[in-house]
């Protein structure tokens, strides 16, 4: 069996374990009620949700391109949004989502552009950064909304102030590991170097590559996440963009819960999507399995709607934030392997 195989069947096994795993919670919560919920929304308010998810993956789409030009990657703004589509592919197919799906969404990008392949993890990894940036303060944003007005239970609380706390923890990290990645970057390439070296001698197909030769390429990554980071207006740019996009993710699910008869607090859509998006770091492809139950408890211990509601309008929101991006990437996908001719200097 080789990588690529390995590959397909991991992303296969996290689709069945997902479907599993969304059954079971339907069932749980009723199929019957649920799809009537979904049969009964509001076609005009759908429709203005897609309209919503559009201007969301334009606007990200946007802080890709921004990032691309720091980079002085040259693109088009087509290019901007195949390559978005290429990276939300990868997000949607990869196990933990961004965690899982970064490398194969450099690969899309280096093959599309022609350029190197840690200029395209570069840029990635900036991106997926810059769109989680206003996901901790959003969150708690919303938590302070939860703790103050919503009556959700002392223990509910106490788990979402948890949640929160790990999150920043994870953001600490991140910071300080950033200030301390000379260091970092020269273990990381001796440990890699060294694994690298043993599975040669055991796995065939697999070339050993050496501790030098990592530390080189993961110097060339740092410095072109440096020149992004640098660059301090393109990047508040970034971040307005990407704030820009969590809001309108939330519209989305507010419109959702609407046209199922609900209107609620935008406090809580604010506060239910970057947190569900936490759930994005489990294996499983995009989120599938794991996003739709923590929108559902939160929905009904923050707003009191029924459960089967809270799922129709969770399922009508990932149908619009997963699955319809998901098909546009496989198509930019196949764009993307198509060969686009390149200006030469």
């Amino acid at each position: 069996m080789n990588a690529t195989s390995v590959r397909l069947t991991t992303v296969a096994i996290g689709f069945v374990v997902a479907a599993v795993v969304l059954t079971g919670m339907l069932a749980l919560v009723g199929f019957e009620a649920t799809f009537a919920a979904i049969a009964t929304a509001d076609r005009l308010v759908l429709a203005s949700l897609l309209v919503v998810v559009a201007c969301w993956f334009g606007v990200w789409a946007y802080t890709l391109s921004v990032v691309l030009g720091i980079l002085e990657v040259e693109h088009t703004p087509v290019d901007a949004v195949v390559l978005f589509g290429n990276v939300v592919f990868a997000n949607s197919v990869a196990p933990s989502t961004y965690l899982g799906g970064e490398p194969l969404a450099a690969l899309l990008l280096s093959r599309y552009t022609g350029r190197d392949y840690e200029t395209g993890f570069a840029a990635v990894a900036s991106v997926d950064l810059l769109n989680y940036a206003p996901m901790l303060p959003l969150a708690g944003i919303g938590l302070l909304y939860v703790v103050t007005t919503a009556v959700v239970g002392r223990t509910v609380e106490i788990a979402l102030a948890f949640v929160f706390l790990v999150l920043l923890a994870l953001m600490a990290t991140v910071v300080v590991g950033w200030r301390r990645r000379d260091r970092l970057l020269t273990v990381a390439a001796v440990v890699l170097g060294g694994l690298s070296q043993k599975m040669d001698a055991v796995v065939p197909g697999v070339h050993a590559v050496s501790p030098a030769t990592f530390e080189r390429r993961l110097g060339q990554f740092a410095a072109n996440v440096e020149r992004v980071s640098g660059d301090h207006y393109s990047l508040g740019l970034s971040l307005v963009y990407s704030t820009a996009g969590w809001a309108l993710l939330s519209g989305v699910l507010w419109l959702a819960l609407y046209a199922v008869g609900h209107a609620v607090e935008p406090e809580v859509v604010l506060f239910v999507v970057p947190l569900g998006a936490v759930s994005n770091v489990l294996p499983l492809p995009g989120g599938l399995g794991s996003v739709e139950p923590v929108f559902v408890v939160l929905l009904v211990a923050m707003t009191g709607i029924t459960a089967p509601d809270a799922t129709a309008a969770t399922l009508l929101y990932r149908s619009g934030t997963y699955w319809l991006p998901l098909l546009f990437g496989v198509v930019t996908v196949a764009v993307a392997n198509v060969p686009v001719p390149r200006p030469t200097n």
